[in-house]
């Protein structure tokens, strides 16, 4: 393969390996890397219910294809292959990705590494944003929030898998194992969480809901459309199971539904997802999100239930629930005093919640270690988790109300402390 502009090689390999995207659309450098925008010059300036991109069952990265290419490079039949099938889909798919770092453009070596076009317009490792991507500065910012700590679960899960690969890489080559760096698999493994779709994609009955039995895979071509809350799109998948082997062939469309103009990007729709999501599995964030949620639980970690509460305190009442549950007690005389309990309960968990993280104005303050667009999404996701705890206060202060409402009925006037 010639070296050539990386946009160019994308596109003439995609075609020749049997994708397509309409004519009507062109591929250009966006703000997220290469997107996908309405050709200047379209033909009635305007496009609506067209056929996007498509993409071959041949092209997409999965668990199977990336397994047969690694234990082609590091050895089939041998104890390594045997390991290789312990891992994960994740780690094989990353390090299959990461192999394409590893050598330059033989013809031999990308027989077997077949998708170097595609990785190599992938975003570069200092363009991406997800918080395992950020500064320590940036990174103290989340402190107090769910995003911390899931931030701080992911690199631990990741690093353990990254060492296990990277051991067994250099069991085979120890050059390649010294190339499997850090850095490279958290490359990878961010290109995955942020551009990956379900395996349930690939089915006879294709769906694009994740279930415990799916894994993740990539689409070149299609994970270009980037993503716009509410943006109409269908789906329609070609699939038939060939007649040797029970092996899936077809094809993978996206079609916008969208009345779009030229000059206009092409958006894709991910579905309802929170910023938290968003933002450690992408890299981006949306304004006052409609998706929000935090998530709480009684009685610490472990396997007590979690409740996920959205914005105007939605679904706090699952969570009222198993408070008033439980400090609901036959000694109590009126139903009032537990619910004044659990109201003060509520309270106080949001409150010291709200206590324990930063507000808005840490993060706008004039700071030069902070990126103007982790800036950005950092102002989003605490405003949102801010917002969702003011109102569930708001919920207990409504709670605490008709308690002591319910006691003047009942001829009981209750004093508080000012405290």
């Amino acid at each position: 393969m010639e070296e050539t502009n990386p946009l160019s090689s994308l596109k003439s390999w995609f075609s020749a390996q049997g994708g397509s995207f309409d004519p009507s659309v062109d591929l250009s450098e966006g703000p997220y890397g290469i997107s996908v925008f309405v050709r200047i010059g379209t033909e009635g300036g305007q496009l609506e219910d067209t056929t996007i991109v498509t993409c071959p069952f041949s092209l997409i990265i999965t668990k199977d294809a990336s397994l047969r290419a690694l234990g082609t490079l590091l050895g089939h039949g041998t104890e390594s292959q045997s390991s290789l099938e312990t891992w994960s889909e994740r780690q094989l798919i990353c390090c299959y990705i990461c192999f394409h770092w590893f050598f330059s453009e033989s013809r031999s070596t990308m027989i077997v590494l077949r998708h170097l076009p595609y990785i190599r317009c992938l975003p570069a490792a200092e363009k991406l944003s997800t918080p395992l991507h950020f500064s320590e500065r940036e990174l103290e910012l989340l402190k107090g929030t769910n995003l911390f700590g899931a931030t701080l679960d992911r690199g631990h899960d990741w690093r353990t898998e990254w060492e296990q690969c990277r051991s067994l890489v250099q069991t085979v080559n120890q050059a390649w194992g010294e190339s499997l760096t850090w850095e490279r698999y958290l490359t990878a493994s961010t290109h995955l969480s942020s551009r990956a779709f379900p395996s349930s994609i690939l089915s006879a009955e294709p769906s694009l809901v994740s279930t415990p039995s799916t894994y993740p895979v990539l689409l070149p071509g299609v994970d270009l459309l980037n993503h716009k809350r509410g943006q109409r799109v269908s789906w329609e998948v070609s699939c038939s199971e060939a007649k040797q082997g029970g092996t899936l062939s077809g094809t993978v469309s996206v079609i916008s539904n969208e009345e779009l103009k030229e000059g206009q990007e092409v958006f894709n729709n991910y579905g309802a997802k929170a910023n938290d999501e968003l933002i450690l599995g992408y890299g981006f964030s949306l304004p006052d999100n409609p998706d929000d949620k935090i998530t709480l639980q009684i009685g610490g970690a472990g396997k007590a239930q979690k409740w996920e509460i959205g914005r105007n305190a939605r679904n706090v009442e699952g969570l009222w629930s198993e408070i008033r549950g439980m400090v609901s007690s036959e000694e109590s005389e009126y139903e009032f005093e537990d619910d004044l309990e659990a109201a003060s309960i509520l309270s106080e968990m949001c409150q010291a919640k709200l206590d324990g993280m930063k507000t808005v104005a840490d993060v706008t303050e004039d700071d030069d270690g902070i990126r103007p667009g982790v800036k950005v999404m950092l102002e989003h996701y605490i405003e949102g988790q801010r917002a969702i705890l003011e109102s569930m206060l708001k919920f207990a202060d409504g709670k605490q109300k008709a308690a002591i409402e319910e006691a003047r009925e009942q001829g009981i006037d209750l004093v508080f402390d000012d405290e």
